[in-house]
């Protein structure tokens, strides 16, 4: 499902305009979903967000112990 800071994308699109796909994701903070035939694939996200995914997964492991 679809949120709306997520775009969905299929990777040749996302291939053939890849510096405004990465302005999107870099400067509005939005999420593109990349697809294959109507699957995902794969995610980009901001390099911000992906610390934070970090940091956050850091801590819940040091949680778990």
């Amino acid at each position: 499902m679809a949120t709306p800071d997520e775009q969905r994308m299929g990777v040749s699109e996302a291939r053939a305009n890849l510096t405004e796909v990465i302005a999107k994701v870099r400067l509005l903070g939005q999420h593109v979903v990349l697809t294959r035939r109507e699957k995902p694939q794969a995610v980009l996200v901001s390099y911000e967000f992906y610390e934070r995914a970090l940091n956050d997964r850091a801590r819940l492991e040091s949680l778990e112990k």
